[in-house]
């Protein structure tokens, strides 16, 4: 989940890479569905850069123990 400085607009740009395949804006809160997490931490910071958008929260939403691990020992 992100939380940014234009809701609207960032969801919008994330689209347009290939790592997102999903996105959904609900109540100042857009929703990313990506297969590959760690691209995204990569490009979502560029992509608002392009488009003039602060990010505020960047927050993985499957937060298990087992999941974390997985996302670091894979770096």
């Amino acid at each position: 989940t992100i939380r940014s400085s234009d809701d609207r607009r960032f969801a919008s740009a994330l689209l347009s890479d290939p790592v997102v395949f999903g996105v959904e804006l609900q109540d100042s809160v857009i929703t990313v569905r990506t297969a590959d997490f760690a691209r995204l931490t990569y490009v979502a910071p560029r992509i608002a850069r392009e488009h003039g958008v602060t990010i505020f929260e960047f927050r993985p939403t499957d937060e298990s123990l087992e999941s974390v691990f997985s996302y670091l020992v894979r770096k």
